[in-house]
């Protein structure tokens, strides 16, 4: 993996009074590149590839908000010029505590169920920020996703979906809660990290994917249902606020083929994973989930 530049280093080291000698790699998946640095305490130094400044700025906003409501969401550091996130060579950098952890295992009932009552926290807080205010969910162009996987009775339905939107709990969401964002250390989740998806819209989407992330199968190409319905029955035990509906199902398959889409549109969709989620919105179709 590619080593940390000195120039971003040096900047890390004038911005955030980071003093470290060296930094290791590590995995940071396709949407950025992590360095942890040996300073005390340690850090993670992150650069971003796929989302601009202005939305970093934001997402940084948003997870300082929950991360004063929960201890398991991990804060941004802020630096001498009161930002968060500043720009080398036109990527956006963030630096964030180390919080050593392994990410859950969703076959784990106990991580499992864990997770859903994180999120029922989370959708509990996600309208209690006054600082931010409500926002405005982003408009997106799915043509080019109806066109690789036309299904009419799903544009039919997501357009009469959209149009009732409004009467949809909405709030602050992740947006990319799955197991590989949520670390478990001791018997306990640790850290929520990742929050460049943050986004303003209903629930029900961040509700109805991490039932997805949690509960398909280890292949990705279909959804166990005794862990989905778990994952839904500790949402709402730990008072999660959104109610399951038949909703949930064609919410998965909308943004299965969206993701089909964004990664094939970049060149960067991994012939298995690509071929089991296509196999996964064909089979979703079928399936209830409702408990």
């Amino acid at each position: 993996m590619q080593a940390l530049p000195e120039t971003l280093l040096a900047e890390v080291r004038d911005r955030y009074g980071v003093v470290a000698d060296t930094a290791e790699a590590i995995s940071g998946g396709t949407a950025s590149k992590l360095w942890r640095l040996d300073s005390e305490p340690s850090v993670v130094v992150r650069l971003s590839q796929y989302y601009r400044l202005p939305d970093q700025q934001w997402s940084c906003r948003v997870a300082a908000e929950f991360a004063g409501e929960l201890s398991e969401v991990i804060p941004p550091l802020v630096g001498s010029d009161g930002e968060a996130v500043f720009s080398w060579q036109g990527r956006p950098i963030t630096v964030w505590p180390f919080v050593m952890g392994e990410r859950l295992d969703r076959r784990n009932l106990v991580q499992l169920r864990q997770a859903a009552r994180l999120l029922a926290r989370l959708h509990l807080s996600a309208r209690a920020f006054p600082s931010l205010s409500e926002g405005k969910p982003p408009e997106r162009n799915d043509s080019e996703a109806e066109r690789l996987l036309p299904d009419p009775d799903l544009d039919r339905w997501l357009r009469s979906w959209q149009e009732h939107s409004d009467d949809q709990q909405a709030g602050w969401m992740h947006r990319d809660f799955f197991p590989g964002n949520v670390l478990w250390r001791d018997g306990q989740i640790v850290g929520l990290v990742d929050w460049d998806e943050v986004e303003w819209g209903p629930l029900t989407n961040e509700l109805a994917w991490s039932v997805w992330e949690f509960g398909r199968s280890l292949a990705g190409d279909a959804l166990d249902l005794d862990h989905a319905l778990e994952f839904l029955s500790e949402y709402r035990r730990a008072g999660g606020p959104v109610r399951p509906t038949n909703d949930l199902i064609p919410l998965i398959r909308a943004r299965l083929r969206s993701d089909i889409a964004f990664w094939r549109r970049g060149n960067a969709a991994d012939p298995a994973e690509d071929r089991a989620k296509v196999a996964a919105f064909s089979a979703l179709r079928h399936v209830s989930l409702v408990p």
